[in-house]
């Protein structure tokens, strides 16, 4: 069975996509996978090592571009394809593929559901993999979720010798961003001087840092030494974005900070799970230090109990 993935982002989706597409690996044999995935996050999904075929949606560069993929996309049959985004230009990707089945996702945007000639039921749990969970049926599959992803990861970036925490202060929109993650990361330093403290992200900032167990990767991480620091951290503290996602799917301990987003959709999943822990605030500027501090410290103490 060949089949064709539409999924070009955001990152923490493609993770969740990723996930299903694990699960339809392990129960279907001989399953091709071709991909459609934005330009910046193909290192995500060649890691996984699920997909067989990546076909580079690139964004920004025009028109042209665009239906330069169309035409990749149309070089194969196919015997389904998924469409997982639900936008316009995902359903006009699906319309361009070659297969009799083009299944799509029942709340879909932006009139995409028109090009769809099957549409899954829509999930009873709100959370973004129940409802990718659904494709699963259209295969003969249950909707259950299994753990079954791992990421094959450059290791060729600094990390440190010995058990760290990770700290990720980046989230793609102001409003989901905690501000005092600097502060946090003094606190954990002083508290747990046996562990290094690593701040990972892709934006510099301007902190004043003096605990010598402290790691700052601040505006020197690349997305590929994300999901390798992710992979061999103890614990991921991070607002609403990919991390988190990234951290779920490999099973870590997370601390996960949610604003004005809602986490029983867009958290950790299993939100209800005894590896994560989920503080919100409507305002992430009223979510307390301590709180947060006090996350952690149960986190890590049941880690370092372990040891």
């Amino acid at each position: 069975m060949h089949i064709l993935v539409i999924k070009p982002s955001s990152l923490g989706d493609v993770v969740h996509g990723l996930q299903v597409v694990a699960i339809m690996k392990k129960h279907i044999k001989n399953l091709r996978i071709d991909w459609v995935i934005r330009d910046c996050f193909a290192d995500v999904v060649t890691s996984s090592r699920l997909v067989d075929r990546i076909l580079l949606f690139r964004r920004r560069a025009g028109i042209l571009a665009f239906f330069k993929l169309l035409k990749a996309i149309r070089e194969r049959s196919y015997d389904a394809v998924l469409d997982m985004q639900g936008l316009a230009r995902s359903g006009f990707m699906t319309f361009a593929a070659r297969s009799l089945r083009k299944i799509g996702r029942c709340n879909s945007r932006e009139m995409s559901r028109i090009f769809y000639n099957e549409k899954i039921v829509q999930s009873d749990s709100p959370h973004a993999i129940d409802i990718l969970l659904q494709f699963l049926p259209k295969f003969g599959l249950n909707p259950q979720f299994e753990h079954a992803l791992n990421f094959y990861t450059d290791e060729n970036f600094h990390r440190p010798d010995g058990p760290y925490v990770l700290l990720f202060p980046e989230s793609r929109r102001a409003e989901k961003q905690w501000p005092f993650f600097y502060k946090l990361a003094e606190n954990l330093a002083d508290a747990y001087p046996q562990l290094q403290i690593v701040l990972a992200g892709q934006n510099s900032v301007n902190w004043s840092l003096s605990k010598k167990n402290i790691v700052n990767l601040l505006g020197k991480t690349r997305l590929a030494d994300i999901l390798g620091l992710v992979k061999h951290c103890e614990l991921v503290v991070a607002n609403d974005s990919a991390p988190i996602h990234i951290g779920a799917a490999l099973r870590k301990k997370i601390v996960a900070l949610f604003g004005p987003t809602d986490f029983q959709k867009y958290g950790p999943y299993p939100v209800q799970y005894g590896r994560h822990i989920i503080l919100a605030k409507r305002d992430l500027k009223d979510l307390p230090v301590a709180d947060v501090s006090n996350a952690c410290a149960l986190q890590i103490d049941n880690f370092l109990h372990r040891c």
